[in-house]
């Protein structure tokens, strides 16, 4: 039975299989974190996303609902569009300009596609009544999905460069589509023991695919080969070809009690935990542009921008 889009996110919350495989141990410090500032906005906010340009953050609450974007230059707020799972993986345009959302019937579990602008606020609807689907990507002036095995392609946004590789994860396994074929990678399943995979992502210079089973993630060819495990690592994002920022929390089955952003190596070494150690649980990073700034959010709610650079 397929998953719906909520059991999905709930999938991704927790990412529940349990692997007895070791974490890489930390080495000499590779980054420096020079700067650490909470964006003072007026509401609550999650899962900050940057905009190409590095002005602005997108973000949702919580449980993703709706979208929002944060002006990094006065720290003004604006609300932009409602949606259930507005704000989870919403993707952007190169030029910044516009973002591409989902809108969940709570229903029907029906999908439906809108496009913002974020100059403007203007919202146009792309695709109604889609089947489930996780990841959306922008190529060239199409929307692309990966819906039944396959992958769909809508007109709706355009100034994006062209990109014939695409990711995502179809029944919480890992699915590539490479020139219009469609690779299911399972490096970890076994007959004896069935893995679920999610956070699939393509490295910046789409070598390399990176995705989460249990608490550890992992980076691969885009076949599968060479698997590297990184350790005990959630929400992993790409800082470039070399490194990843992701978070290293802790839960006691019910909630989350600790949680630190941590950096670590494609090859699993030079692991580093970037945040200070503190009672405050630090959550779903993202990485901007030139791998300098990352943002992250609290679990109250606040959002966070720390400055890095590489020794």
């Amino acid at each position: 039975m397929k998953k719906t889009i909520i059991q999905h996110f709930r999938v991704i919350a927790l990412c529940a299989l349990s692997l007895s495989v070791l974490s890489p141990l930390a080495s000499a410090q590779k980054f420096e974190v020079t700067e650490v500032k909470q964006i003072p906005v007026s509401v609550e906010a999650y899962h900050p996303v940057f905009v190409p340009g590095d002005n602005q953050l997108l973000v949702s609450e919580e449980d993703y609902y709706g979208l929002g974007v944060i002006n990094l230059k006065d720290n003004s707020y604006k609300f932009l569009v409602e949606g259930r799972g507005a704000g989870y993986m919403p993707a952007i345009t190169a030029d910044g300009t516009s973002v591409v959302c989902r809108d969940i019937n709570e229903e029907t579990m029906a999908l439906s596609l809108k496009n913002v602008n974020l100059q403007t606020g203007a919202v146009s609807a792309i695709a109604d009544n889609l089947d489930h689907f996780n990841r959306i990507n922008i190529n060239a002036d199409e929307v692309e999905m990966g819906i039944e095995g396959a992958k769909v392609n809508r007109r709706g946004v355009k100034r994006q460069a062209a990109n014939n590789i695409f990711v995502t994860e179809e029944d919480l396994k890992v699915v590539v589509y490479n020139n219009g074929v469609r690779t299911v990678v399972d490096p970890l399943s076994t007959p004896e023991r069935d893995v679920n995979y999610c956070w699939s992502s393509l490295s910046p210079d789409k070598q390399h695919l990176m995705f989460v089973a249990g608490n550890d993630a992992y980076v691969s060819n885009l076949d599968g080969s060479g698997l590297v495990n990184l350790g005990r690592l959630h929400a992993p994002v790409w800082r470039d070809n070399e490194f990843v920022v992701g978070m290293e929390d802790k839960d006691d089955g019910n909630r989350f009690i600790a949680s630190e952003i941590v950096i670590v190596g494609i090859d699993g070494n030079n692991r580093q935990q970037l945040s200070t150690t503190s009672s405050e649980i630090k959550m779903f990073p993202s990485v901007n542009a030139d791998g300098t700034k990352v943002a992250y959010h609290s679990t109250e709610g606040k959002i966070y921008l720390m400055t890095i650079k590489e020794k």
